[in-house]
């Protein structure tokens, strides 16, 4: 039996925060009535709002450190079209054969600006840390 794949869109997530937005305005105002709302009800609502809020930028941070290895890549073939045909096989060869090094670096590695891992961080303090705060500290304000 074959696994299906499901696949999330940019719509389908801002869908799934309006509908979280929705359900917060109906508990305020059973709330604003007098009504009790479970406390647990509230708390799990509040986690899945910041778990889709903390995946939306994460696959955000993939999507920029992709199509950044994608340019990376592009230039090192375009580098090695500088060569003599000889050495151009050998050049494309190399870069071919750095292709999960690469990869892993441009996932994993927080020292790279580039890498996702790095986007994420950036992009989690950029999200969570009030305005006035973050166009004071280099880190945050980059974008």
């Amino acid at each position: 039996m074959a696994a299906t794949e499901s696949k999330v869109s940019k719509k389908d997530v801002d869908q799934m925060l309006k509908e979280i937005k929705d359900v917060k305005e109906f508990i305020k105002a059973i709330q604003d009535m007098g009504g009790e709302v479970p406390k647990p009800l509230v708390t799990a609502l509040n986690r899945l709002e910041s778990a889709i809020k903390a995946g939306k930028l994460v696959a955000e941070a993939a999507e920029e450190a992709s199509a950044a290895l994608r340019q990376y890549e592009k230039d090192l073939n375009d580098a090695c079209k500088t060569v003599d045909d000889e050495m151009q096989a050998v050049c494309e060869a190399e870069v071919a054969r750095q292709y999960q090094a690469r990869g892993a670096k441009f996932l994993l590695d927080y020292k790279k600006p580039e890498s996702v891992t790095s986007k994420t961080i950036q992009k989690t303090i950029q999200a969570w840390t009030p305005g006035a705060i973050c166009k004071h500290w280099d880190y945050c304000a980059k974008q």
